[in-house]
C-alpha cells in the first residue's frame, strides 16, 4: 500500500466517516489521520523491538590516497543513518579477492593511537576504522592507494509524505502502519476498545516482524 492507501484503510479500520483522497492540503479530521499514519511509520521505523534488515544496504566505495575521513556524501551513501564497522573491509583489486577486514574501534582509542605524533601521517593498507562524533568514518592508516571499501550500512528511510510513496517495510507489514496510526486515532476518541483493537493487532504482526528479523540463535560448544 502506498500512503494515500494506507490513510484509506485507517479510514476504513477506524469506521470513521467520510473518504480521503489526497494526503495533501487536508484540515480536521483528514489532517490527523494523515498525520497519524506517517507518524505512526516513523514510529515503527525507529523502533528498538526489531533489527530492520531490509534498511540494511551494501556498498562499495574506492577510498582517496591519503585521505583518512570521509563523509557518507563522499562514499555514495547520503541516506545513511548508521555506519557498520563491524562489515568492513578494504581490497586493491576492483574484484575484492584480496579484502582484509578492518578492525573496528571506539574512537577513543583509536585517536589515543593513530592520532597521536607520526601516526597521523602512516601510509600503509588501512587496518583500522571507527566513527567520529561527527559521525564521519574515519579509517588508519591512511590508504596509499585507492583501495576499495566494501561495508555494510543502516538506510534513514524517508517520510511518507507525498499520495505514491510507499513504506520500505515489506508490503506484507503494511497493516502494522495502520494498526499503529489506530492507536492514535483511538487515544484521540478517548475509545479504549479501539485501543485495544490496535493493540492487538500491531502485536500479532510485530511478533511475525521480531521472528523474522531477529539475528538467528547460536548456540555454542558445552562448557565442559
Amino acid at each position: 500500500m502506498n500512503f494515500l492507501q494506507l490513510c484509506q484503510r485507517l479510514f476504513i479500520e477506524g469506521g470513521i466517516s467520510g473518504q480521503i483522497t489526497s494526503v495533501q492540503n487536508q484540515t480536521g479530521e483528514a489532517l490527523r489521520i494523515v498525520t497519524w499514519v506517517a507518524g505512526a511509520y516513523r514510529e515503527i521505523l525507529n523502533s528498538d523491538q526489531f533489527n530492520l534488515n531490509f534498511i540494511r544496504k551494501s556498498t562499495v566505495a574506492q577510498l582517496t590516497p591519503g585521505q583518512g575521513t570521509y563523509t557518507k556524501a563522499q562514499l555514495g551513501v547520503p541516506t545513511l543513518g548508521q555506519w557498520d564497522t563491524d562489515t568492513m573491509r578494504v581490497a586493491i583489486n576492483a574484484n575484492l579477492l584480496d579484502e582484509t577486514f578492518l578492525i573496528g574501534q571506539r574512537y577513543p582509542e583509536f585517536r589515543d593511537y593513530w592520532e597521536f605524533s607520526s601516526r597521523r601521517a602512516v601510509l600503509s593498507r588501512p587496518l583500522n576504522c571507527t566513527v567520529t562524533p561527527e559521525t564521519d568514518l574515519r579509517i588508519a592508516p591512511l590508504p596509499e592507494a585507492p583501495y576499495y571499501l566494501n561495508f555494510q550500512w543502516t538506510e534513514v528511510a524517508p517520510d511518507l509524505l507525498d499520495a505514491g510513496d510507499v513504506p520500505v517495510i515489506p508490503e506484507r507489514w503494511h497493516m502494522a502502519i495502520v494498526w499503529r496510526a489506530l492507536r492514535h486515532y483511538g487515544l484521540f476518541e478517548s475509545a479504549p476498545e479501539v485501543v485495544m483493537r490496535a493493540d492487538t493487532s500491531y502485536r500479532e504482526i510485530a511478533f511475525q516482524m521480531t521472528l523474522d528479523q531477529s539475528p538467528e540463535i547460536v548456540v555454542g560448544n558445552p562448557i565442559c
